[in-house]
């Protein structure tokens, strides 16, 4: 059968979603979990898409082929209890075999959290940024990413990925008392994308790049070197939409 679930995880002390050797992510400690229940199935655990190391997931979407006859609520839990305190399986759910956690989904959504005023508790799950911030700024750089750009400029260079455009749904930035969150939703998304957006952001609403240069940014056009990369501990995987 395939299974649909749901997971989230506190990013910090993990080098990102997908596995990989002599380091410890969140989709090898699912592997582990499941190779000591299921010793002898070969489970492929397809993830909606990766995170990078320090990045946190609040609802991280991932499928599975498990045995027909297995107890999933009982397997499930069973995980829970196996696998590192900073990850947990929320939900689960038999789809049909056509799903694919990664190629089903339609819509991705992140969050990216800046604090300032410094909190212990908010350390590693958050940018703290002491400075006054002018949301305003940040809206109009926001509402410029707004429909389908070429991204090559605010992106990690991968010579793999031939395809640098996305299509962005949602991008908007709300303040609460000493919090800012930055909500995007696009069809896909790049590597660092997300961080060289926010982390660029920030540089024009501190006046240290206008905003005519975030713009040439978006459409590929700037001359700058690189964009400004914001930390990963701010960053949260937050929804992934399938139709």
């Amino acid at each position: 059968m395939n299974v649909k679930f749901t997971i989230e995880y506190k990013g910090t002390n993990f080098h990102g979603w997908q596995t990989q050797q002599n380091v410890i992510t969140v989709q090898g400690e699912l592997n582990k979990a499941f190779k000591i229940l299921l010793p002898d199935v070969d489970c492929n655990i397809i993830g909606s898409g990766r995170t990078d190391a320090g990045v946190h997931a609040k609802n991280q979407i991932a499928s599975v082929k498990l045995p027909n006859n297995l107890n999933i609520q009982k397997f499930f839990k069973s995980v829970n209890g196996i696998i590192n305190n900073d990850i947990y399986v929320k939900n689960y759910q038999k789809e049909s075999d056509k799903f694919n956690a990664r190629f089903s989904a339609t819509q991705r959504s992140y969050n990216y959290h800046i604090h300032t005023k410094y909190s212990p508790f908010k350390r590693e799950t958050s940018w703290l940024i002491k400075y006054d911030i002018d949301i305003n700024k940040l809206n109009e750089c926001a509402d410029l990413l707004i429909g389908e750009h070429n991204f090559t400029s605010l992106s990690k260079n991968n010579i793999e990925v031939k395809n640098k455009v996305c299509v962005i749904h949602e991008s908007f930035w709300q303040q609460s008392k000493n919090d800012l969150i930055y909500t995007i939703k696009a069809n896909r998304f790049l590597h660092h994308m997300v961080r060289f957006i926010v982390g660029t952001s920030i540089e024009v609403s501190k006046s240290n790049l206008l905003l005519e240069d975030f713009m040439k940014l978006i459409n590929n056009k700037s001359t700058m070197s690189h964009p400004i990369c914001a930390p990963a501990c701010g960053l949260y995987l937050s929804e992934i939409s399938y139709d």
